[in-house]
């Protein structure tokens, strides 16, 4: 194959466990705790390690990556952290104490659906 890259003729392959794994960061127990949903932003509350609580937004960026981003009330959103790549549609549903559902497409795959478990902190 002259002049030509494996990686092209092969297309884009697709991670299995990095769905899992973005899942996994929004499930730490004890760390996010569901403010509200609307349709394809999640908002949540971050409870660090010195006990302080900040706002975040998890969204999908015009680039089709799924990112957590930080919300600054004087700056809007500020840095984020990418969770997954490769997202065409996602869809986030409150169902009550603290659970969403999540629907998300990436390119070339079917769509998938689970519950997220966001309720934080005991007793907050």
């Amino acid at each position: 194959m002259s002049g030509t890259n494996r990686t092209l003729t092969r297309g884009v392959q697709q991670d299995p466990l990095a769905w899992l794994q973005a899942i996994q960061v929004l499930e730490r127990p004890g760390k996010y705790q569901l403010v509200r949903t609307a349709g394809d932003v999640l908002v949540i509350k971050d409870h660090d390690q010195r006990g302080k609580q900040r706002e975040m937004k998890v969204l999908m960026d015009k680039k089709g990556v799924l990112k957590m981003a930080a919300v600054s009330v004087n700056h809007g959103i500020q840095g984020y952290y990418p969770l997954l790549r490769q997202v065409t549609a996602i869809h986030w549903q409150d169902l009550g104490h603290g659970v969403v559902k999540l629907r998300l497409k990436q390119e070339n795959l079917p769509w998938r659906e689970t519950l997220v478990d966001l309720r934080g902190v005991k007793g907050s």
